[in-house]
């Protein structure tokens, strides 16, 4: 089989059993993704500019930041523009990327071509397709593909993962020559040598003058978690510190960059990883805060988890939210406003 198998996976006797799953994925995918190049599967168009912010893989790669700067960027270009989002909603029925992409308005709705229709009949005039990238079925002025510089490909080492479900891979890499804009996040977490190899990799792969930017990470924030009732309390947390002692837990899909961010910034003593898009109950969130109280630390959580873990956060006055925004230099930055105008005409 090619790639790497996950190695999240509890043992072979698991991967025995998704081998079946695998195989019927994994061709699938690739005859699906032939039939919409060939022009064999109906692709729907809207009255409006569609760009796609979505990756190769499954699991955080940095989208959620990248949408929010994309819908930035076509309001500094004069647009209104509104997410449509296949939506994953927390236990308490708030939608995660509501939630996350400050005042855009937010459509959720499996079908994204409906999901469209309806955000343009609220008054939106250009779209933005989270998560987009698989989602052929509705036709996009500009896809941009994030590659996370830690699993470009799906495998930890920088090398190729397989195709799901025993991988993050969703699709095989000859996808990308639909990408109309590269974008590289967390390329300060890797060696230099290991970006290097992943541009010379995409030079490769890519159509020639395939646009391509890089981001690094910001200084990170520290946000206190609010219950619906307190106001929420921000405080900038200084790189050069990081002597306060903290625990993580996460509920995404690429825990490790969001723990590695953390632990170059702060005293990480110890972490928990729970499934991705994970739904917190309150007795969950009431061990997570013993378990930090023990440590005699506070609890740091991303701002996906945060939107779950909110409803409980009266009983967790030590929970802090952690908000790292890529950093794009001025003329990356300049080069997706670009990529963006060229697409909305």
């Amino acid at each position: 089989m090619p790639g790497r198998w996950r190695e999240d996976l509890p043992g072979s006797p698991w991967r025995w059993l998704l081998a079946p799953a695998w195989c019927a994925f994994a061709p699938a995918a690739e005859i699906r993704r032939i039939a919409y190049d060939r022009g064999w599967l109906a692709v729907h168009r809207l009255p409006a500019p569609v760009i796609s912010v979505g990756n190769l893989t499954a699991g955080g790669t940095g989208k959620t930041p990248a949408t929010r700067l994309v819908a930035e960027l076509l309001r500094e270009l004069g647009r209104k523009p509104a997410v449509v989002s296949r939506g994953y909603r927390g236990s308490d029925g708030v939608n995660e990327e509501a939630a996350l992409v400050g005042d855009v308005p937010v459509v959720c709705d499996p079908d994204r071509v409906r999901g469209g229709r309806t955000a343009l009949a609220g008054g939106a005039d250009c779209l933005v397709l989270d998560d987009g990238f698989q989602h052929r079925r509705l036709f996009r002025d500009l896809d941009v593909v994030l590659l996370d510089a830690t699993r470009p490909f799906g495998a930890d080492d920088g090398g190729d993962g397989a195709l799901l479900p025993l991988g993050y891979r969703r699709e095989t890499l000859p996808a990308l020559a639909r990408a109309g804009l590269v974008w590289i996040s967390r390329a300060d977490v890797v060696e230099p040598e290991r970006l290097a190899a992943l541009h010379a990799r995409l030079d490769r792969l890519l159509p020639s003058g395939t646009p391509r930017v890089v981001s690094r990470t910001g200084t990170i924030r520290l946000e206190r978690l609010p219950s619906d009732s307190q106001k929420a309390e921000g405080r900038a947390v200084d790189p050069r510190q990081g002597q306060r002692p903290v625990v993580l837990a996460s509920g995404i899909g690429h825990p490790a960059a969001f723990e590695t961010i953390a632990g170059r910034q702060l005293r990480v003593l110890a972490s928990r990883r729970f499934p991705d898009h994970h739904h917190f109950t309150a007795a969950e969130a009431a061990e997570l805060a013993a378990w930090a109280q023990k440590h005699q630390a506070d609890l740091v959580v991303t701002s996906k988890d945060a939107v779950k873990l909110k409803p409980f956060a009266a009983s967790n006055a030590m929970t802090w939210i952690l908000h790292a925004e890529p950093d794009l230099d001025r003329s990356d930055r300049e080069q997706v406003r670009s990529a963006l105008a060229s697409a909305i005409g």
